[in-house]
């Protein structure tokens, strides 16, 4: 374990939590503070303002991290100030996080080319974006921290010596020695030669979308107005994905047979949820009919990304809530547990719309097989022949 000195995003509430932040600001009892009031608080302010243009930053010493945010600005804040906020930032590391490890041959062939970006944990903030095969989204991290045997293991080379190559490899060390973890995002994969000029717009649009989506507070409303109004069929296209959310869904293996009859629900949030927490987001209403709620033990499934998340059997149905369309159409929730042998079938396998029959995920998430008849998808109709 090592110590260190991290600012972090939320420098100012750390700080207002603080005890002996709170007496600095009431009292004149820490030594070497001020009489008046508002001399403290604009000491205060003023500090904050340097840790504020300093976030995301670690120092390996006491000493580093006292030149490098106050140096500056002796005289506007007091020696007891610094050394309360300078207490309020420590922190104790691991020696180094774990890096990752090279990509399984199928996940490679089915990424193909792709744009990924490296994201810096300690502020949020894009640290590179770069294009690439294979397990090239790594190459940066294992340059930096000089192992070569993944490099060699994965075929890779380390990259060349540039001035942009170089700044993100300071940025990935500094990362690494504050006991976190660069987080690696895909943009966008299976990338293929455009057809025609629109085509390759509008997918550098997307790629570009989903990185700065990165960057959204998601809280409030959207600062890029093109996820305003997103929705889950939209969200796929507009979303970076991490590294490891796409393994693990190039790697599943296809879910078997579903059985008939069954609903598998599409809820997007279950990807990042414990499987208490899905069965939770499961506990919505859904538009249930009469055939589905009068099954006894109805399998219901859970999928999120294609991957199946949970797996249950409805013993009940009771009324959730009224829709507003429609007339007011009822809402049910089931009511049951996870289901051993389902689970042990299917969650974590692979489940697409084309196995129900469907081209893609009904917006409500609701996608009911009661009989072995699949639907037929809807004809579009022709254009007239000029």
């Amino acid at each position: 374990m090592r110590t260190v000195w991290t600012v972090p995003p939320n420098i100012a509430q750390t700080l207002l939590e603080s005890p002996e932040i709170q007496m600095f600001l009431t009292s004149n009892e820490l030594p070497d503070t001020a009489d008046d009031p508002r001399q403290r608080l604009a000491e205060f302010t003023h500090a904050l303002g340097e840790l504020a243009r300093n976030i995301g930053r670690t120092f390996g010493s006491v000493d580093a991290a006292n030149r490098e945010l106050f140096g500056g600005s002796a005289g506007k804040v007091p020696v007891s100030l610094r050394l309360t906020v300078l207490r309020a930032l420590v922190t104790q590391v691991d020696d180094r996080a774990p890096t990752p490890q090279p990509l399984p041959e199928p996940v490679v062939e089915q990424l193909g080319a792709y744009v990924y970006a490296l994201v810096d944990p300690r502020d949020r903030s894009i640290l590179y974006v770069g294009t690439g095969r294979a397990n090239r989204i790594f190459t940066l991290v294992w340059t930096a921290l000089g192992e070569t045997q993944k490099l060699a293991d994965a075929g890779e080379k380390a990259p060349p010596g540039t001035p942009e190559t170089e700044g993100a490899l300071r940025r990935i060390r500094a990362v690494y020695s504050s006991g976190y973890s660069v987080e690696h995002f895909v943009v966008a994969d299976a990338l293929h030669p455009a057809t025609d000029p629109e085509h390759t717009a509008d997918a550098t649009a997307q790629a570009v979308i989903a990185a700065l989506a990165l960057l959204e507070p998601h809280r409030g409303e959207y600062v890029l107005t093109n996820l305003a109004g997103a929705t889950e069929d939209s969200e796929a296209d507009r979303t970076a994905v991490p590294i490891a959310e796409l393994v693990r869904q190039y790697s599943a293996q296809a879910a078997p047979e579903l059985p008939t009859p069954c609903v598998v629900l599409r809820i997007n949030e279950a990807k990042s949820a414990s499987p208490g927490a899905v069965r939770d987001l499961a506990s919505r209403g859904w538009p249930a009919g009469t055939a589905a709620r009068g099954i006894d033990g109805l399998p219901i499934i859970v999928v999120a990304d294609n991957i199946v998340r949970g797996a249950y059997r409805a013993t009940g149905w009771e009324a959730a809530s009224r829709t507003e369309e429609n007339g007011g159409t009822i809402l049910y929730r089931f009511v049951g547990e996870a289901d051993d042998d389902l689970e042990k079938q299917f969650v974590d396998t692979r489940l697409t719309p084309d196995r129900l029959g469907l081209k893609r995920w009904p917006s409500h998430g609701w996608a009911p097989r009661l009989t072995r008849a699949l639907p037929r998808p809807v004809a579009r109709p022709k254009a007239p022949r000029p």
